[in-house]
């Protein structure tokens, strides 16, 4: 029996732009990571409901089709995340009262940090 190919998807709710807030998938028209939608759904338990009610200028449909990425885009959403709570924890770790500089290098697709002074 021949294996079919996996569909390619369309996500109407969901977009990616070059240089864009570096890149990652966000729901159109607004700022919102699909990351930030798998954390609060699926990492959290908050209901899709919820989170609409919370950010009220998102839609079910937005939420929704957040996931359905996600599922479709899993292994890059994950690292995404990972990455964000590798920086949660390196600003846990930044001297207080310290003037800092941060650039972002596009090439390494990181932050750099320098103090200033």
């Amino acid at each position: 029996m021949k294996r079919q190919a996996k569909p390619k998807m369309a996500h109407p709710y969901i977009e990616k732009r070059r240089g864009y807030r570096g890149g990652r998938a966000i729901i159109v028209g607004t700022n919102f990571p699909v990351s930030s939608v798998v954390t609060y759904i699926l990492r959290h338990g908050m209901l899709g409901e919820e989170l609409v009610r919370m950010f009220p200028h998102l839609t079910l449909a937005q939420v929704y089709d957040s996931l359905s990425y996600y599922y479709d885009h899993q292994s890059e959403i994950d690292a995404e995340i990972k990455r964000n709570m590798s920086e949660d924890s390196f600003a846990s770790k930044l001297p207080s009262r310290e003037v800092l500089r941060f650039r972002f290098d596009v090439n390494k697709d990181e932050f750099v940090v320098s103090s200033i002074g």
